[in-house]
Formats: C-alpha cells, structure tokens, sequence
C-alpha cells in the first residue's frame, strides 16, 4: 500500500494561515481587554465570549500550524498587541458595535481567499476560521437591532464550531 503526500499549499497559503492565527491571538487579547473597559456586566460578557471565539478559532488552526511546521511570534508578544489595540479603542458600547459592524465584513474575502487556496484536506479547519467571523457578524448584527439573544451566534459557535 502506497501512501500520498499533502498537497503542496499554493504559494501565499502558509503566510496567510501563519498571519490567520496570529492575529485571531492578538483578537482573543484584543476583545479581553475591551471587556475589562466596560462597567456593565452583560457587555464584559460579550466581550470576554467574543475573545473566546477568538479562541476557539486559534484551536481550529493550530493542527495546520503544526503540520506544515510553522512557528507563530510569540504568544506574549501577540497578547500584548492586542491589549494595546483595545487601549487606543474611544467608543462606547454603541459605537463600538456600529465600528465592528462596518469593519468585520471586510474581512470575509480573506477568509474565504484562503479556503480557494488551501489543499482540500486544510478545509474542515479553514472552514472553522470562517465560521467564527460569521458568527461574529451575526451577533454584531442582532446586538445592533437589540436582540436579548444576540449572543445566541457566538455559543452555538463554540458548540459546534460553524456559524
């Protein structure tokens, strides 16, 4: 019995994914941070869920990391980026939530970009990667309308991993 090897990841893959999993890193920091800086308890919450999202898709990604042998910064050096990115964030709880609303959208061409790039058998945990930014958005969006489940993205997120 013969065996085959991974494909080869198109060249612009492995940067990206490295790039994917950092940033999801500073992200996780990023949104703990935030929580910290507001005073209501149900915000915090959604904050520090959000930061678990963040992740959770960190999980998703590391066995890829691992099989291509890749080696992120610093996990520190990461979290500290993204307590200082929440620092410089002015925004109240609304305009926090309108920010994120314009701005996360913005980010699904790269997610799906990578998934046109990687080997089939990447997919399952790309598609993790995805489905964490869709669930993100669709928070974002119910929180916007004042929905009391707005959360109810996020969880069924960390439950099963899709959107």
């Amino acid at each position: 019995m013969t065996t085959t090897a991974p494909e080869t990841p198109i060249e612009g893959y492995l940067e990206m994914l490295q790039r994917f999993y950092e940033e999801e890193i500073e992200g996780a920091a990023y949104f703990d941070a935030l929580a910290e800086r507001f005073s209501h308890a149900e915000q915090r919450r959604k904050m520090h869920l959000m930061a678990q999202v963040e992740r959770y898709a960190v999980a998703a990604a590391a066995p890829l990391l691992a099989k291509y042998h890749l080696i992120a910064r610093d996990a520190a050096v990461l979290q500290a980026s993204g307590h200082k990115q929440a620092q410089n964030v002015m925004a109240d709880w609304p305009a926090l939530i309108s920010e994120m609303r314009r701005t996360f959208p913005d980010y699904m061409p790269e997610f799906l970009a990578i998934e046109v790039l990687a080997p089939p058998q990447d997919l399952p945990q790309l598609k993790m990667l995805t489905a964490h930014e869709i669930a993100a958005i669709a928070f974002l969006e119910a929180e916007a309308k004042g929905d009391p489940d707005s959360d109810a993205p996020l969880i069924n997120y960390l439950r099963t991993g899709t959107a």
